[in-house]
Parts: C-alpha cells; sequence; structure tokens
C-alpha cells in the first residue's frame, strides 16, 4: 500500500510538472518559433558570406573551362572561357546546397547533442527533456523561417533571372543589329577566315576569350579570371581589346567585326599588272577620299609599309617588283573613317600563278569571302591587240611588259575554283579592269576603249565569250579602263581607284558618286 500511494505521489507529481512545463512551453513557443526562424536566417545568411557551418562551393573559371560548373555543355571548337560566370548562373546552386547542409548539421548537432552516446544519466535526461519540449516549437519555427527563406530566394532570384536575361537580350539585341546595318565581320589577314565574333585577348592576363557577347559568363561586363573587367559585346570590345583570329589566334585588324568590311581579291594573269593596280589605286583612292571628306590610314605596320613602297614606285615611275609565285598574299588594309562610319578594305594580290591551274589556287581561301573581284586584263596579252601593232607601234608591245597568259584561261579557272567551293557568284560582283591604257591612247583602234566603252571594246578584240561567261557567272559585272600613270592625276577619266570605289559601294561603304565618266559598262 505505501509503494502505491508512492507512485500515486510521483504520478501526480511529474503531471504537475509535465503541466508546468507545458505551460511554460506554450508561452515560450513563440519566442522559441521566433529564435528558430532567426537561427535559420541567419545561418543562410552566414553561408552566403562564406561564414556559415557549411562553405558553399566557389564556382572558379578552372571549372568553368573543365565543364564542372554546372553550366550547359558548349557547342563549338572551343571550351568556355577562362571567366567568372554570373551569380545567377551556377554559384546560387552551391549557395543553397550549402544553406540546407547547414541547416540539416545544426539539427544532427541537436540530435547528438541530446541523444548522443557517453552522457550521463541526470545530465542525459535534461538534454533529452529540453530537447523533446523545446525542440518542437524551435524547428517549427526555424521550418518556418527557412520556407520564408527559400521563398524570398526563389522570388530575388526570377526576378534577378528576368532583368539578367533582358539585359542580355537587349545587349545581344543592340550589338547584333548595329554590326548586321555596318556589314560588320572580321577576316583574318593571315589565313584568310572570316568569323561573325573575334576573339579578344584580355588587356590584363593575356588570355584569349573566343566569345565575348553577353551570356552566361556576363551581361554588361565579364571578369576574366583573373580579375580584369572586359566588356561583353563586340561592338565596345572591338574599342578596348586586341581582336585575334578564332583559327590561327593571328592579330585582325583594329576595328574588326565592329565595321563595315570589304574583302577585294585581285586576280589575272603573271605580269599582268595586278600589283600595280593596287599601289596606284590606293594612292588615288587616298587622295580621292580626302577630297570626299574621308581619311584613309593603315591600321597596322605591314599594310603601312606595302603602301608606302607603292606610293613610291608610283610617284617614281619605277617598275613594280614581281610578286613571288606561290606566296599566299597577306591582305593590304585601309581604313576609311568618315562621319558617318567606317570601313577596313581588305586587298589581296596573289601571284599570277595561281590562276593558271585550278590546282594551284585551292589555297586561296581569300576569293571565297570576296563580295566583289577585280578581274585584270592586260591588253597586249590580247591576239587582235598584238595584230594591230605593226610597223612603228611594234616597240610598243615591248615597252608593255605583256603579261603571260590567256585571260580567258584564267578567268575560267578561277570561277571554277570559285564553284567548286560553293561560292555563290551570282551574288557576287566582278570589276574587269582593261589595264596599260596609257600606251593606248594615241590609236585610233582603241579610242573606244580610253573612252570608256569597255565592253564593247573587249568584244570587238575578240573576248566576247569572256565577257559573256562573266556576265553569266556574277551578279553585275562592270567594266573599266585603267592607266597607272595617267590615271593617278586628279579627275582623270582611267583612275586607277574606279574598280575599288565601285566595289566600296557596293560592300556598303559609298565614297561619293561612283557612277564616273571613267567607267564603262
Amino acid at each position: 500500500m505505501p509503494y502505491l500511494v508512492l507512485a500515486l505521489a510521483v504520478l501526480f507529481g511529474g503531471a504537475v510538472v509535465l503541466m508546468l512545463m507545458s505551460a511554460v512551453v506554450t508561452a515560450l513557443s513563440p519566442l522559441l518559433a521566433l529564435a528558430g526562424a532567426g537561427t535559420a536566417l541567419v545561418t543562410a545568411s552566414l553561408t552566403l558570406f562564406g561564414r556559415g557551418p557549411e562553405r558553399p562551393v566557389l564556382v572558379t573559371p578552372d571549372r568553368v573551362v573543365g565543364g564542372t560548373a554546372g553550366m550547359r555543355a558548349k557547342q563549338g571548337p572551343f571550351p568556355r572561357d577562362w571567366a567568372w560566370p554570373g551569380y545567377l548562373v551556377a554559384q546560387w546552386r552551391r549557395d543553397l546546397v550549402a544553406i540546407l547542409r547547414g541547416w540539416g548539421g545544426l539539427v544532427a548537432r541537436g540530435w547528438r547533442w541530446a541523444f548522443g552516446r557517453g552522457q550521463l544519466g541526470a545530465q542525459r535526461w535534461f538534454r533529452v527533456g529540453l530537447v523533446v519540449f523545446l525542440g518542437p516549437p524551435f524547428l517549427f519555427g526555424g521550418a518556418l523561417g527557412a520556407f520564408q527563406g527559400l521563398l524570398f530566394g526563389a522570388v530575388v532570384l526570377l526576378l534577378g533571372w528576368i532583368g539578367w536575361g533582358t539585359a542580355i537580350g537587349a545587349m545581344r539585341g543592340y550589338d547584333n543589329t548595329v554590326r548586321g546595318l555596318r556589314r560588320a565581320s572580321a577576316s583574318c589577314p593571315t589565313c584568310y577566315h572570316v568569323m561573325s565574333v573575334p576573339a579578344y585577348r584580355c588587356s590584363g592576363c593575356q588570355t584569349v576569350h573566343h566569345d565575348i557577347r553577353p551570356g552566361l559568363l556576363g551581361a554588361i561586363r565579364r571578369r576574366c579570371g583573373c580579375g580584369e573587367r572586359l566588356p561583353t559585346t563586340v561592338l565596345r570590345a572591338s574599342r578596348h581589346l586586341e581582336g585575334r583570329c578564332q583559327r590561327c589566334d593571328r592579330p585582325l585588324r583594329g576595328g574588326s567585326g565592329a565595321v563595315t568590311d570589304i574583302r577585294v581579291p585581285v586576280f589575272g594573269p603573271v605580269s599582268a599588272g595586278k600589283t600595280r593596280l593596287v599601289h596606284a589605286g590606293l594612292v588615288t583612292l587616298r587622295d580621292l577620299a580626302a577630297a570626299e571628306g574621308v581619311r584613309a590610314d593603315f591600321v597596322d605596320d605591314s599594310s603601312r609599309q606595302a603602301f608606302q613602297h607603292g606610293e613610291q614606285l608610283v610617284s617614281s615611275g619605277a617598275d613594280t617588283t614581281k610578286t613571288p609565285a606561290g606566296q599566299l598574299p597577306a591582305a593590304i588594309t585601309v581604313q576609311l573613317v568618315k562621319s558617318r562610319g567606317r570601313a577596313l578594305l581588305h586587298l589581296f594580290d596573289a601571284a599570277g600563278e595561281f590562276f593558271l591551274d585550278r590546282e594551284d589556287n585551292s589555297e586561296l581561301e581569300f576569293l571565297d569571302h570576296a563580295g566583289g573581284l577585280v578581274f585584270v586584263i592586260d591588253p597586249f596579252t590580247i591576239g587582235w591587240v598584238r595584230d594591230q601593232l605593226g610597223g612603228h607601234l611594234e616597240s610598243r608591245l615591248a615597252e608593255a611588259h605583256p603579261a603571260s597568259g590567256d585571260p580567258e584561261q584564267v578567268y575560267h579557272v578561277t570561277a571554277r575554283r570559285l564553284r567548286d567551293y560553293g561560292v555563290e557568284t551570282g551574288k557576287r560582283a566582278l570589276a574587269i579592269a582593261v589595264v596599260k591604257a596609257d600606251l593606248l591612247t594615241d590609236v585610233p583602234w582603241a579610242a573606244d576603249l580610253c573612252a570608256g566603252a569597255v565592253r564593247e571594246w573587249l568584244v570587238t578584240a575578240g573576248l566576247d565569250n569572256l565577257v559573256l561567261a562573266a556576265e553569266r557567272d556574277f551578279a553585275e559585272v562592270r567594266f573599266f579602263v585603267v592607266s597607272s600613270v595617267l590615271g593617278t592625276r586628279p579627275g582623270h577619266r582611267m583612275t586607277p581607284a574606279a574598280p575599288f570605289r565601285w566595289l566600296l559601294g557596293r560592300g556598303g561603304f559609298p565614297l561619293g558618286d561612283d557612277e564616273e565618266k571613267a567607267v564603262g559598262a
């Protein structure tokens, strides 16, 4: 009986204690829930600042390049650039994982504190009691705080994604639209590769970035792995960074990819006068541009030296050195600047031997990317002209240093090469330039030629098949009579700048009125 009374007393006392504790817990529940919510939010905040119980994995540029950043696989020959990705791309997922692990770690530590091994009896029951009675409201508050934090974070992320995507779309759209209106592209003067977007070298660490456009690595600016801030559009990058070829990694001309890019190959038989035409054409084009208020300059040393050498030859009247056979030409690039825009004009002058046989011109990739070509005809290679040069005009033939090779053969070899490489000649222009006209100004049978009726004169001279083939193959053919001696004078109708001026206009950079009297079609 005493034991029963004692048991009842213990039970009654325990019930009273439980009731008192329940009352205390009930009274403290709001505070415990608030403490739990605060703990969850503080833990999340500390984790974001790198001071929480779990350190998030940092998405570094090395992970971006190595493909372990959790970003979708990049299409193309190059991995992603060595740059820090935007927070909304990958880092937020690592931070979320670290926050969830931090919360789970707190719960696990509380569990081990109460139910872990090695605890003494009274101490163990005290801890168990605290966890049992105080834990639920604390955990409820923590769960509520975690839910609120996650909900707030989701809203912030959603707004961030919307703003970030809008910025990327606007930046890309503006960049593409402006460059499209300018007919901008980038062409390598060394390997002849043409690309819509150049690679750019970081001004800090010299690392090459192959896709600088707004995207996963930055909307308005990107941060290189070295910490350098880089612009994210081609329009801005072309003003501040060195452009590189995507294929051979050689430097591009300044402004490539952001300004109008016009590529003009000059082809014809051996010793037809192609190099002389290029030199004289550039000299007169510079003077013509200056008269129109357009500045012509050279953005690279090799082009500047080639121009200076050509200017000396033209001014002195010295003979032009023959272009070495088998040597691929580097582009001679002139930059034209006027109030409404800029353009890069690339001239390619390959040796005539390349155009004698189809197998010899497979490396001339610059032919494939040209919007227009200049075909040089030496009139002194035409049989009909040779027949006219009898008597006292016989010495004129030796003075002309006539080309070796049939112009019709050279044309057909080049046209076939273009077709073999899938070039749509029906969308391109051809300027046919009859050169050395200064040696024909005093003969009556060349009067029509010198007057500008070039097409009719070529037909009369027996090149009617060539004329018809050219007009069939190309979208537009225009005929020019050129003198690299007389035509360098201001306003002369035989100006060697005429073919290049016409192709400049077709390429989107008109230079005054290209419908000159010097042009006959």
